[in-house]
Protein backbone atom coordinates (compact mmCIF):
# COMPACT_ATOMS: atom_id res chain seq x y z
CA UNK A 1 0.00 0.00 0.00
CA UNK A 2 1.23 3.34 -0.76
CA UNK A 3 1.53 5.22 2.39
CA UNK A 4 0.91 8.45 0.51
CA UNK A 5 -2.73 7.38 0.17
CA UNK A 6 -5.54 8.46 1.72
CA UNK A 7 -5.68 6.77 5.56
CA UNK A 8 -7.73 3.71 5.90
CA UNK A 9 -11.33 4.51 7.10
CA UNK A 10 -12.41 3.64 10.54
CA UNK A 11 -14.74 1.10 9.53
CA UNK A 12 -12.56 -0.34 7.27
CA UNK A 13 -9.89 -0.81 10.17
CA UNK A 14 -13.37 -2.16 12.27
CA UNK A 15 -13.55 -4.92 9.11
CA UNK A 16 -10.15 -6.02 9.38
CA UNK A 17 -10.45 -6.19 12.72
CA UNK A 18 -13.86 -8.68 12.54
CA UNK A 19 -11.97 -10.56 10.14
CA UNK A 20 -9.59 -11.92 12.66
CA UNK A 21 -12.07 -11.84 16.02
CA UNK A 22 -14.56 -13.49 16.61
CA UNK A 23 -17.82 -11.56 17.42
CA UNK A 24 -19.32 -11.94 20.79
CA UNK A 25 -17.47 -15.00 21.75
CA UNK A 26 -15.18 -14.87 24.76
CA UNK A 27 -11.32 -16.64 24.19
CA UNK A 28 -12.29 -18.82 26.80
CA UNK A 29 -15.45 -20.53 25.10
CA UNK A 30 -15.42 -23.07 23.14
CA UNK A 31 -15.53 -23.18 19.31
CA UNK A 32 -13.26 -19.77 19.98
CA UNK A 33 -9.91 -21.29 18.91
CA UNK A 34 -11.36 -23.09 16.24
CA UNK A 35 -13.04 -19.90 14.45
CA UNK A 36 -11.83 -19.05 11.05
CA UNK A 37 -11.36 -15.32 12.35
CA UNK A 38 -8.94 -17.19 15.24
CA UNK A 39 -7.48 -18.84 13.05
CA UNK A 40 -6.73 -16.17 10.38
CA UNK A 41 -5.27 -14.54 13.30
CA UNK A 42 -2.84 -17.19 14.25
CA UNK A 43 -1.76 -17.86 10.63
CA UNK A 44 -0.55 -14.16 10.69
CA UNK A 45 1.14 -13.89 13.46
CA UNK A 46 2.64 -16.94 11.94
CA UNK A 47 3.72 -15.81 8.67
CA UNK A 48 5.04 -12.46 10.62
CA UNK A 49 7.17 -14.17 12.94
CA UNK A 50 8.60 -15.88 9.72
CA UNK A 51 8.87 -13.13 7.63
CA UNK A 52 10.51 -10.10 9.75
CA UNK A 53 13.27 -9.25 7.30
CA UNK A 54 12.01 -5.74 6.48
CA UNK A 55 11.12 -5.18 10.57
CA UNK A 56 14.89 -6.13 11.28
CA UNK A 57 15.90 -3.94 7.87
CA UNK A 58 13.78 -0.98 9.84
CA UNK A 59 15.52 -1.69 13.05
CA UNK A 60 19.39 -1.59 11.83
CA UNK A 61 17.94 2.00 10.17
CA UNK A 62 16.41 3.39 12.95
CA UNK A 63 19.63 2.64 14.94
CA UNK A 64 21.50 4.57 12.07
CA UNK A 65 19.44 7.54 12.12
CA UNK A 66 19.27 8.05 15.77
CA UNK A 67 22.70 6.52 17.52
CA UNK A 68 22.36 8.43 20.43
CA UNK A 69 18.98 6.45 21.14
CA UNK A 70 18.91 2.62 22.40
CA UNK A 71 16.45 0.58 20.00
CA UNK A 72 14.89 -2.53 21.74
CA UNK A 73 12.64 -4.85 19.87
CA UNK A 74 9.29 -5.91 22.07
CA UNK A 75 7.79 -8.20 19.07
CA UNK A 76 5.70 -10.87 20.76
CA UNK A 77 3.67 -12.41 18.55
CA UNK A 78 3.33 -15.41 20.23
CA UNK A 79 1.29 -13.72 22.88
CA UNK A 80 -1.61 -11.76 22.74
CA UNK A 81 0.10 -9.40 20.31
CA UNK A 82 -0.73 -8.23 16.88
CA UNK A 83 1.84 -6.47 15.91
CA UNK A 84 5.77 -5.71 15.96
CA UNK A 85 7.17 -3.54 18.39
CA UNK A 86 10.03 -1.20 19.35
CA UNK A 87 11.03 1.17 22.05
CA UNK A 88 13.40 3.66 21.35
CA UNK A 89 14.76 4.59 24.03
CA UNK A 90 16.15 8.64 23.89
CA UNK A 91 19.37 10.10 25.12
CA UNK A 92 19.18 10.36 28.92
CA UNK A 93 18.57 13.43 30.40
CA UNK A 94 20.74 14.57 32.99
CA UNK A 95 19.86 13.91 36.64
CA UNK A 96 17.75 16.77 37.95
CA UNK A 97 18.92 18.31 41.93
CA UNK A 98 16.49 15.85 43.91
CA UNK A 99 18.47 13.00 42.20
CA UNK A 100 15.71 11.93 39.75
CA UNK A 101 15.66 11.24 36.09
CA UNK A 102 12.64 11.06 33.30
CA UNK A 103 13.69 8.37 31.06
CA UNK A 104 11.80 9.34 27.62
CA UNK A 105 11.06 6.33 24.90
CA UNK A 106 9.25 6.74 21.20
CA UNK A 107 7.23 3.29 21.09
CA UNK A 108 6.85 2.35 17.14
CA UNK A 109 4.06 -0.35 16.87
CA UNK A 110 3.22 -1.73 13.49
CA UNK A 111 0.24 -3.83 12.93
CA UNK A 112 0.32 -7.54 11.37
CA UNK A 113 -3.04 -7.99 10.53
CA UNK A 114 -3.25 -4.24 8.40
CA UNK A 115 -1.02 -1.57 6.94
CA UNK A 116 -1.10 0.74 9.58
CA UNK A 117 1.28 1.59 12.40
CA UNK A 118 1.32 3.57 15.73
CA UNK A 119 3.81 5.98 17.83
CA UNK A 120 3.60 7.18 20.87
CA UNK A 121 5.88 8.27 23.98
CA UNK A 122 6.43 6.91 26.89
CA UNK A 123 8.08 8.89 29.92
CA UNK A 124 8.69 7.99 33.10
CA UNK A 125 10.37 9.30 36.25
CA UNK A 126 13.20 8.06 37.84
CA UNK A 127 14.24 8.17 41.51
CA UNK A 128 17.29 6.20 42.74
CA UNK A 129 15.61 2.26 41.92
CA UNK A 130 12.38 3.61 41.90
CA UNK A 131 10.11 4.55 38.95
CA UNK A 132 6.51 6.07 38.62
CA UNK A 133 4.28 4.75 36.72
CA UNK A 134 4.66 5.34 32.77
CA UNK A 135 3.05 8.75 31.27
CA UNK A 136 1.97 7.89 27.32
CA UNK A 137 1.02 10.31 24.99
CA UNK A 138 -0.37 9.55 21.49
CA UNK A 139 -0.02 12.94 20.29
CA UNK A 140 3.37 14.45 19.45
CA UNK A 141 5.07 16.31 22.63
CA UNK A 142 7.89 18.87 22.51
CA UNK A 143 9.92 16.52 24.54
CA UNK A 144 10.50 13.67 21.60
CA UNK A 145 8.82 15.29 18.80
CA UNK A 146 12.48 15.75 17.28
CA UNK A 147 12.86 11.64 17.07
CA UNK A 148 9.26 11.22 16.18
CA UNK A 149 10.01 13.33 13.71
CA UNK A 150 12.57 10.84 11.94
CA UNK A 151 11.22 7.63 12.87
CA UNK A 152 7.72 8.20 10.90
CA UNK A 153 9.75 8.31 7.87
CA UNK A 154 11.35 5.66 7.91
CA UNK A 155 8.83 3.45 9.31
CA UNK A 156 6.34 4.69 6.53
CA UNK A 157 9.00 4.11 3.75
CA UNK A 158 10.51 0.55 4.95
CA UNK A 159 7.30 -0.86 5.84
CA UNK A 160 4.82 0.58 3.19
CA UNK A 161 2.32 2.19 5.94
CA UNK A 162 0.21 4.78 6.81
CA UNK A 163 0.17 6.22 10.57
CA UNK A 164 -3.38 5.51 12.39
CA UNK A 165 -4.69 9.14 13.49
CA UNK A 166 -5.28 9.67 17.05
CA UNK A 167 -8.83 10.20 17.11
CA UNK A 168 -9.18 6.64 15.29
CA UNK A 169 -6.82 4.72 17.57
CA UNK A 170 -9.42 4.43 20.85
CA UNK A 171 -12.73 3.81 18.19
CA UNK A 172 -15.21 1.09 20.49
CA UNK A 173 -15.19 -2.65 19.30
CA UNK A 174 -17.75 -3.07 21.82
CA UNK A 175 -18.35 -7.05 20.34
CA UNK A 176 -14.83 -8.51 20.71
CA UNK A 177 -12.39 -9.62 23.96
CA UNK A 178 -9.17 -8.70 22.73
CA UNK A 179 -6.45 -10.16 24.97
CA UNK A 180 -6.39 -9.23 28.51
CA UNK A 181 -9.42 -6.79 27.50
CA UNK A 182 -13.13 -7.26 28.62
CA UNK A 183 -15.69 -7.61 26.10
CA UNK A 184 -17.20 -4.40 25.72
CA UNK A 185 -13.85 -2.39 26.29
CA UNK A 186 -11.54 -3.34 23.63
CA UNK A 187 -10.67 -0.62 21.02
CA UNK A 188 -9.63 -0.53 17.63
CA UNK A 189 -5.89 0.05 19.21
CA UNK A 190 -5.84 -2.77 21.48
CA UNK A 191 -7.36 -5.31 18.38
CA UNK A 192 -4.92 -4.19 15.76
CA UNK A 193 -1.78 -4.00 17.90
CA UNK A 194 -1.68 -5.02 21.37
CA UNK A 195 -3.32 -4.16 24.86
CA UNK A 196 -0.13 -4.30 26.80
CA UNK A 197 1.14 -0.07 26.41
CA UNK A 198 3.05 1.54 28.47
Amino acid sequence: MDPSSPHLSTPQLLEVVHRHYPSYVHSSEEGYGSSEQYQRLLKARQEASSGSARWEELLRRLEEALPDCRAEDWTALFSNDNCWRARMYLPEPPVLADGSKEVRAVVVLVSIIAPVFVLYSALQHHVGRRASPSRTFYSDIPETRPYVEKIEPLVRSSLQVQRVPTEMLFTPVPDIQCGNVHMGDAQLIDCLFTDDRW
